[in-house]
C-alpha cells in the first residue's frame, strides 16, 4: 500500500494529538453526566468486514480502506484520510468504517470487500475516553456508556460501536476514543 506523502506529513502533528483530518460533523444537543448527546446529519461511510480478533481484523480492514481512499477505486481518485475511524463488533469479527466527505461519496471501490454506505440521520449518546483503545478498554467504555444512558432515562436502540480519532502512534494520553450508541430521537 502506498500512502501519499501529504498524508504522512499531515500525520506528524497527530503524535501529540493535533488532528488535521476532515472530521465527521455533528451537533451537540446536551451533556448529561459523562455522556454527550449528539445529532449526526446523513453521511457516507466506506466499510469493510473482517473476521478474527480486533487487532487482526483491524489490520486487514485498515489496509483495504486505505487503498480505497488512496486511489484503488474505479476513478483512480485519491482522497484524504478523515476521522474518526469506526469499529463495529460482528458475530465473527469486526467492521471498520472510514467517513467519506459528501464531495467524495460517489467513489466506487475496486475491492469487492469494500462497500460504500449512506447512513441516515442519527441521534446518539457518546462517551469519550483517552488512551490505548483495545478490546478491554472498549468493553469498559461500552459498559459505562450504557450505564450513563440508563441513568439519563434514555433508551439505547442499537448496538454500541466505537470511534477512534488518532493514529496508532499518537501519545496515548492525547488519543480521542469514543463509545457510541443510537438513542431514541430527542425532541
Amino acid at each position: 500500500m502506498h500512502i501519499p506523502f501529504s498524508e504522512i506529513l499531515k500525520s506528524i502533528p497527530g503524535v501529540i494529538g493535533v488532528r488535521l483530518e476532515a472530521e465527521l460533523p455533528y451537533s451537540v444537543v446536551s451533556k448529561v453526566g459523562q455522556i454527550e448527546l449528539r445529532n449526526y446529519p446523513p453521511f457516507t461511510l466506506a466499510r469493510v468486514r473482517n473476521s478474527g480478533s480486533f487487532e487482526a481484523a483491524g489490520d486487514a480492514s485498515f489496509r483495504a480502506l486505505a487503498e480505497f481512499i488512496f486511489g484503488e477505486n474505479e476513478d483512480g481518485k485519491k482522497t484524504a484520510m478523515t476521522t474518526p475511524v469506526f469499529h463495529d463488533r460482528n458475530e465473527d469479527g469486526w467492521t471498520m468504517s472510514f467517513y467519506i466527505p459528501a464531495e467524495e461519496s460517489d467513489l466506487t471501490p475496486k475491492n469487492k470487500e469494500v462497500w460504500v454506505e449512506q447512513m441516515p440521520q442519527k441521534t446518539v449518546a457518546a462517551y469519550r475516553y483517552s488512551g490505548i483503545n483495545g478490546p478491554t478498554e472498549m468493553e469498559a467504555a461500552e459498559e459505562l456508556l450504557l450505564a450513563e444512558v440508563r441513568l439519563a432515562g434514555l433508551k439505547a436502540v442499537s448496538k454500541v460501536w466505537w470511534a477512534q480519532y488518532d493514529q496508532p502512534f499518537s501519545l496515548p494520553m492525547t488519543k480521542r476514543n469514543e463509545a457510541l450508541v443510537r438513542i431514541e430521537r430527542l425532541s
